[in-house]
């Protein structure tokens, strides 16, 4: 499997689960649904999911950047 391929594979299966304020104008993105990933990474079963959690966090982090460059 590629390196980070769980990573991958995990934020595929979480691309529903983000919180989202709709507001007048705009989508305000607030972040993923972390009890919702907590489900899906101990279904999900990987090697290691605490890495796969701070992976996807970084993943979140560079997401909200360009979500908000879009909406700004």
């Amino acid at each position: 499997m590629l390196a980070n391929g769980d990573a991958i594979a995990a934020w595929l299966a979480v691309e529903t689960q983000w919180r989202v304020v709709v507001a007048p104008a705009a989508l305000i993105w607030l972040g993923l649904d972390y009890p919702a990933v907590d489900v899906v990474l101990r279904r999900t079963q990987f090697a290691d999911p605490d890495a796969v959690f701070r992976d996807l966090q970084v993943m979140e982090g560079s997401a909200l950047e360009v979500f908000g460059e879009k909406s700004g």
